[in-house]
Parts: structure tokens; C-alpha cells; sequence
């Protein structure tokens, strides 16, 4: 969800990471106080039948063994 940025903008960095999945415009915060969000990045963890059942807040090494291991145990529950 970009905060910040104006659709051309969204579409240039979609076409420049080749990126084909939607990318929304918040740049109102209408998502974000519906979610609750108030720090950048928010990520949210979404299982296999659209439930939300996780959030982080903040920069990650989403890269590490616990983060791999944490994404899986919630995409599980």
C-alpha cells in the first residue's frame, strides 16, 4: 500500500520490480486508520483463507531463519 505516492508513481515501480500484484494508494490514510496502522512499514500476515492473523511494525530481516520460521508458523494457523 503506498502512502505516499500518486498512481504514476505506483505503476512506475511495478513495471521497474516487474511486480504483478495489486499495489493500493492510501494517500488519504483511510486504509491505514481502518487497520490501525501507525508506523512504516506495517506488514500484515494473511493465512491461506484471507484471515489477518498477524501484524509487524518496523523494519525486518525478512531474510532470517526466525522471520522464515514465523511467516510459516502463521501462514499454518
Amino acid at each position: 500500500m503506498a502512502i505516499k505516492d500518486k498512481e504514476k508513481e505506483v505503476k512506475r515501480y511495478k513495471s521497474k520490480f516487474n511486480i504483478s500484484s495489486p499495489l493500493g494508494i492510501d494517500d488519504r490514510a483511510q486504509v491505514a486508520n481502518a487497520y490501525g496502522v501507525w508506523a512504516h512499514p506495517t506488514t500484515f500476515f494473511i493465512n491461506r483463507e484471507g484471515k489477518i492473523v498477524g501484524r509487524s511494525f518496523g523494519g525486518k530481516d525478512w531474510t532470517s531463519e526466525s522471520m522464515r520460521n514465523l511467516i510459516k508458523f502463521l501462514l499454518d494457523t
